[in-house]
């Protein structure tokens, strides 16, 4: 269903066509607006936390804590649906941002080496930065675990905050902050992997490996079906989840897997495309001159040209950009929001908020996110600066990579996400991180607001 915004012939159309695109067109406009899954998410979040202080709390642990999964005779596969949508659907959130990360070196505004120099110290500086403060502040408590909390950055809640600013940004910072946050979600991950795995089962991990060279071999096989690659990036899933790395690995190994080279070149597309357009005229001009219906569909003819025209579109593009435009907007309207549905419910009484304020946890992720955020992307970003090791995007000036790191410091999805890795035995340590994140981010985007209001004014 494409979004409606050229004009159409009214003869092509029936009645209920119209109707029906009339009802879905609206739908499609809100759903493409950046904003979109910010929305979504904060909606999540404040039914999450309504309901972690109702009395329907036990509801939702209970949903939480239910199994489901794949019976067949004497084998089974079964997982919480906590654990379904941790491990499960945030291994797509991963694999898209794989995909990003790909499409962005290879063919977008990451190929510049200057440019992504900056970013990447960016980045670094907004994840080593709050790690070490979050540290000072807990390395002599039971806390000490949950050092990397305050590395992340919650994409879509920065983008979202940075969309509704728009207007008093440059273009620049919007490539800066999406760069800077896919840079910190594969750090995320790469530190779940490496410090928040369990224990580590050598069999699964080297039929993982095996896996992923397969899919490989597909790729340079030339196969290009996505069910291929969807059957054996399952396989690679469940090898990586029984391994005891955490299984969202798998989504950012199989993106790495997934082709990025078209059928056609430019110059044989041009061809096919001219040759089939063509043809389709020269049939349409006949079928002028006799009267006959003008409906693509009822001429057999010309569907079928049509057809043979969206199958060479198809060939000019690749793998890699279809899984991304199809999985961007289910994963901001569906898989985050239910991923915070889940985890960001926290008790909110005083005598919680109380107890959670004075906890160690608490005060490291707040001034992790907070300070360290701010400060450690800006102080490497303008040591790299000075430096001369890159430069800012066209555009960008240096007063909106700190409103930049602020906006950075909105942890959410994945600080919620690494605090429940780290403190899975422990739920009031759970409970005071979330409150942090949530403290936090509100905070961090706040100060966000006012810094970019107050430097556009300037």
């Amino acid at each position: 269903m494409r979004n409606s915004k050229h004009p159409r012939d009214p003869t092509l159309q029936s009645l209920f066509e119209r109707k029906i695109e009339s009802f879905f067109t609206p739908l499609e406009n809100f759903v493409y607006k950046q904003t979109t899954a910010a929305l979504l998410l904060a909606l999540a979040t404040v039914v999450a936390v309504f309901l972690a202080n109702s009395p329907w709390a036990g509801i939702m642990k209970n949903l939480s804590a239910m199994e489901t999964g794949v019976v067949f005779h004497h084998w089974q596969f079964l997982l919480p649906v906590k654990e379904w949508i941790s491990s499960g659907l945030m291994a797509l959130f991963f694999f898209l941002i794989g995909l990003e990360l790909k499409r962005e070196v290879l063919a977008g505004r990451l190929r510049h080496p200057q440019q992504i120099s900056v970013i990447i110290l960016a980045a670094l500086g907004g994840m080593i930065f709050p790690a070490l403060i979050y540290w000072a502040i807990n390395h002599d408590a039971a806390g000490a675990h949950g050092w990397a909390i305050p590395m992340a950055t919650d994409t879509a809640f920065a983008i979202g905050v940075l969309a509704l600013l728009a207007r008093k940004v440059s273009y620049g910072i919007s490539i800066f902050l999406t760069a800077m946050a896919i840079f910190d979600d594969i750090g995320a991950i790469a530190i779940i992997s490496l410090f928040y795995a369990h224990e580590v089962q050598i069999g699964s991990l080297l039929l993982a490996a095996f896996t992923l060279a397969i899919l490989f071999m597909v790729n340079t096989a030339g196969v290009r079906n996505g069910w291929v690659y969807g059957l054996l990036g399952f396989v690679l899933w469940l090898f990586v989840f029984h391994s005891g790395v955490h299984a969202t690995l798998a989504g950012l190994l199989l993106a790495v897997a997934i082709p990025a080279r078209t059928r056609l070149g430019q110059t044989g597309f041009l061809q096919e495309i001219r040759g089939l357009l063509s043809i389709f005229e020269t049939r349409q001009s006949e079928r002028h001159e006799l009267g006959l219906d003008s409906r693509i569909l009822g001429a057999e003819g010309q569907h079928s040209l049509a057809t043979d025209i969206e199958e060479t579109i198809r060939a000019a593009s690749t793998p890699l950009q279809r899984w991304e435009t199809f999985l961007i907007y289910p994963i901001g309207i569906i898989v985050l929001p239910l991923f915070a549905l889940f985890n960001a419910g926290v008790p909110l009484s005083g005598q919680e908020i109380a107890t959670a304020v004075t906890s160690p946890v608490t005060l490291g992720i707040i001034a992790g996110l907070v300070i360290g955020k701010p400060l450690g992307v800006s102080l490497l970003v303008y040591a790299g600066l000075k430096l001369k090791i890159g430069k800012l995007p066209d555009g960008m000036r240096f007063k909106e990579v700190i409103g930049a790191g602020f906006l950075g410091g909105i942890g959410f999805t994945m600080s919620l996400f690494i605090a429940t890795l780290s403190f899975e035995h422990s739920p009031h340590m759970v409970d005071a991180a979330k409150t942090g994140i949530l403290f936090a981010s509100l905070i961090s985007a706040t100060l966000a607001c006012f810094w970019i209001i107050l430097v556009h004014k300037k």
